[in-house]
């Protein structure tokens, strides 16, 4: 594939995962759900292509998602975690699987705790002030979700999309680019 179309096909996967996330930040319940989905794209590209070709794609839909998304609680979360995290997740595979998964983890609740932070001090949203005593112990039960959360979305739904793309879409888009 020439680097006009490696640069076009980019192009396409930055649009696409600025369309996704700026379609579902109007559904309040996708603010987790819109990310990960475009940080599906990243992922493609990198088994399509290669990281560095992933990570133009990553680093220009991150601008975009935090110039031109209205709600910014989305940008960040893909900005911080899941846009960033199959190229994380690329790099880690020749790294033995518990070191592999420790560093996973690592990224994860770093990410989390980050995107927390952003969000009181930066946005003035504090997420916990209607839960009342229990909201110091939510934050704890928020990040066990969250990591719960995280394994089912690195060892199901990545995994399984890998599989099924490498085995039916890689050709077909190869075709396609021909």
């Amino acid at each position: 594939m020439t680097t006009t179309k490696k640069t076009a096909l980019c192009g396409v996967f930055t649009g696409l995962s600025l369309a996704l996330m700026w379609t579902l930040s109007v559904i309040p319940w996708m603010d987790y759900t819109a990310p990960a989905l475009a940080g599906m794209l990243v992922f493609v590209l990198i088994l399509h292509l290669n990281w560095r070709w992933a990570a133009a794609v990553y680093v220009a839909s991150s601008v975009l998602t935090a110039l031109l998304l209205p709600n910014k609680s989305i940008a960040v979360i893909y900005i911080l975690l899941f846009g960033g995290y199959p190229l994380l997740r690329h790099a880690l595979q020749t790294l033995p699987k518990w070191l592999a998964w420790l560093c996973k983890f690592a990224a994860f609740n770093a990410a989390m705790v980050a995107s927390y932070y952003f969000a009181v001090l930066l946005l003035g949203i504090d997420m916990m002030a209607d839960f009342g005593w229990f909201g110091r112990f939510a934050i704890l039960i928020v990040l066990a979700m969250g990591n719960l959360v995280f394994l089912l979305y690195d060892a199901i739904i990545l995994a399984t999309f890998e599989l099924i793309y490498r085995k039916r879409w890689r050709k077909r888009l190869q075709h396609l680019l021909k």
